[in-house]
C-alpha cells in the first residue's frame, strides 16, 4: 500500500500573515500619530515663544515710553553729565521693564529699556529679554528775553521800581556763567515796540547795555509772546500746572518726606538761598498757567515760568526767579516784588487801559542764569529726530 505525499499549492493558507501587517499597520499609525503631537507641540512651542518675545517686546517699548511720559524733569538740571540713574515699571499682564538713563550732554539723554517677560507653569516657564534704546533731547524753548522787561505795549514807571538790565546772579545762586562769558552780557532795562510809549519817572532805575531803553520791531511782533522756538504758548500751557484762582497768600515751596511735593499748586519751587529754605525744591521749575488776571496780594516766591492770559498785578511782597509771560500788561502796585530772570508783556487790548506801569518797591533784574534755568529746568524730553531708536537685541 503506498501514501501519497501531501503538497500544499502556493494558494494555501499562510498562517500569521494578517498579524504582521495589522502590526504594521499599527506602528504605521503610531508614527503618525507620534509625528502629529510632535509637530503640534513644537507649534505650541514656537506659538509661546513668539508670544514671550512679542510681550517682552512691547515691556521694553512700555519702558521708554513711560518714561518720557513720566518725565519729572528733575535730570534737566541735577544730573552731570556721565551720569546714570535706574528706574523700573511694570506693565499688567506682560512683564517689568528696566530703565536706565544716562545723560550725553547739557541737551541729550540716553535710554536703555530692558524689557523680561515670562509665561507658562511653574517648570515649564519661557522667559524672553528684549532691550531697545533711545536718543532723548530737551526741548528747551527759545525765548527771546533780550532785557529785564520787553514789551509790544506803552511803559510807564514811577516812585522807587527799577528795571536793571545788568546781568545779575540771582542771591545766592551758585553754579553760574562765569563773568565776562557770553551767558553774562548786560541787556537793556527795557525793550519797547518802535511805536510804544516809554515814560520813565526817574532815569537813574531803568539801567542796562547798550542803553537803558532799546527800540525794537522783535518787540512788537505778536509771534514774539508765543512762538518759542519747538515750544510754542499753546504747549508750554498744556505743560503747566493751571494755577486759576491762587492769589498768593500761600505761594512757597513745600517739601515732604525729602521731596519735593510737586503736587501741591502754590509749591512754585524753591528760588531763595536763605537761611530755611527748602533744598529739595531747589531744582524745581514749574510752568504755571493762569487763565485770566493774576494779582499777587500776599506773601510769598517761586520760580520757572510764568504763564498768564490776562494782566498781571503785584500788591504784596513777592519773589519770582525765572522767566513771566503776559498776554496783557504788568503792574506793580503797592507791593515789594523782586524778580530775576524777565519779564515779557504783549500788552494785548484786554482793558481800557493797556500801559505796563510800575510803581511801589519792585525791582526787575535781568538774570541770564535765572532764564536758564528756568527754561532748562521745565523742558520735556522728546526723541531725536534722526536715529533716535535702535533695537539692541
Amino acid at each position: 500500500m503506498m501514501f501519497g505525499h501531501q503538497h500544499r499549492g502556493p494558494t494555501g493558507p499562510r498562517r500569521g500573515f494578517a498579524l504582521m501587517m495589522a502590526l504594521g499597520a499599527l506602528v504605521i499609525i503610531a508614527v503618525l500619530i507620534a509625528g502629529s503631537s510632535y509637530l503640534g507641540l513644537q507649534e505650541s512651542r514656537l506659538g509661546q515663544n513668539q508670544l514671550v518675545q512679542s510681550r517682552a517686546a512691547a515691556t521694553a517699548e512700555y519702558g521708554l515710553n513711560k518714561i518720557q511720559a513720566d518725565w519729572d524733569k528733575t535730570p534737566n538740571l541735577q544730573m552731570v553729565n556721565g551720569a546714570s540713574f535706574d528706574m523700573s515699571y511694570t506693565l499688567t499682564g506682560q512683564g517689568t521693564a528696566d530703565v536706565r538713563i544716562t545723560r550725553l550732554n547739557n541737551e541729550t539723554f540716553w535710554l536703555v529699556s530692558t524689557g523680561r517677560a515670562t509665561i507658562g507653569s511653574a517648570g515649564q516657564q519661557r522667559t524672553a529679554v528684549k532691550r531697545v534704546g533711545a536718543v532723548l533731547r530737551l526741548r528747551i524753548p527759545s525765548i527771546k528775553a533780550d532785557a529785564a522787561f520787553t514789551t509790544a505795549g506803552d511803559v510807564k514807571t514811577q516812585g522807587s521800581p527799577k528795571v536793571i538790565g545788568q546781568n545779575t546772579v540771582p542771591p545766592g545762586w551758585t553754579g553760574c556763567a562765569a563773568n565776562g562769558s557770553p551767558d553774562t552780557l548786560s541787556k537793556p532795562g527795557i525793550v519797547a515796540s518802535p511805536d510804544a510809549t516809554v515814560s520813565i519817572g526817574n532815569a537813574k532805575h531803568v539801567t542796562g547795555a547798550p542803553t537803558s531803553v532799546v527800540r525794537d520791531t522783535v518787540a512788537g511782533k505778536a509771534e514774539t509772546y508765543v512762538q518759542y522756538g519747538d515750544e510754542n504758548w499753546a504747549a508750554l500751557v498744556a505743560q503747566a500746572t493751571d494755577i486759576t484762582g491762587v492769589s498768593g497768600n500761600d505761594i512757597g515751596p513745600v517739601a515732604s518726606g525729602g521731596y519735593c511735593d510737586k503736587s501741591i499748586k502754590t509749591n512754585w519751587g524753591e528760588p531763595s538761598r536763605a537761611s530755611g529754605y527748602k533744598a529739595e525744591c531747589i531744582n524745581y521749575f514749574p510752568i504755571l498757567y493762569t487763565k485770566g488776571n493774576l494779582h499777587l496780594n500776599g506773601n510769598g516766591r517761586g520760580q520757572g515760568i510764568l504763564l498768564v492770559e490776562g494782566d498781571f498785578k503785584v500788591n504784596g511782597t513777592f519773589d519770582f526767579f525765572g522767566l513771566i509771560i503776559v498776554s496783557g500788561k504788568v503792574e506793580a502796585g503797592n507791593g515789594t516784588a523782586s524778580i530775576y530772570g524777565g519779564i515779557m508783556a504783549a500788552s494785548a487790548s484786554l482793558t481800557t487801559d493797556s500801559t505796563s506801569s510800575f510803581s511801589g518797591t519792585v525791582d526787575i533784574n535781568y538774570s541770564q542764569c535765572g532764564l536758564e534755568r528756568a527754561m532748562r529746568g521745565s523742558a520735556q524730553v522728546t526723541q531725536a529726530r534722526e536715529r533716535a531708536w535702535a533695537e539692541l537685541y
